[in-house]
């Protein structure tokens, strides 16, 4: 995604385009990936932990980024896609983490993701699936 591409995201989301908040975006959308929150960190070392910290959540918040919690508790950040919004986010991917190399990606699913549970109200489903990605494999 370009620059302007990040400012016209940021607008339609009615965000200001602070040089943290195109810098980020940037990061992460160069990477194709998600994004661990230390590789964010080591990346933009001129901002302080607490100011990258609440651009990620007010990018969660508006729909813009959504966070992938591991086991080890690790989290990583990707970006949203289109239907994202505000209110609600809407994922029907699959997360993979690589045993090799270790990158975390968002993976598309053909069809949509669902669950015959009847008796519950399913607000968010979240699949982590691991094994070796396509780099690592060939």
């Amino acid at each position: 995604m370009t620059v302007t591409g990040i400012k016209k995201m940021l607008k339609t989301r009615n965000l200001r385009a602070t040089e943290i908040r195109v810098a980020l975006l940037e990061i992460i959308s160069n990477l194709g990936r998600a994004v661990s929150n230390q590789e964010i960190q080591n990346s933009l070392i001129k901002f302080d932990r607490i100011t990258l910290y609440r651009t990620l959540n007010t990018f969660i918040e508006r729909g813009i980024l959504h966070k992938i919690i591991l086991e080890d508790n690790k989290n990583f950040y990707a970006l949203c896609n289109l239907e994202c919004t505000t209110d609600k986010h809407q994922h029907q991917h699959i997360h993979f983490q690589c045993n090799q190399c270790k990158e975390v990606s968002c993976l598309e699913s053909k069809e949509p993701i669902e669950l015959g549970i009847s008796s519950h109200l399913v607000d968010e489903i979240e699949i982590m699936a691991s094994g070796t990605c396509q780099d690592c494999y060939n």
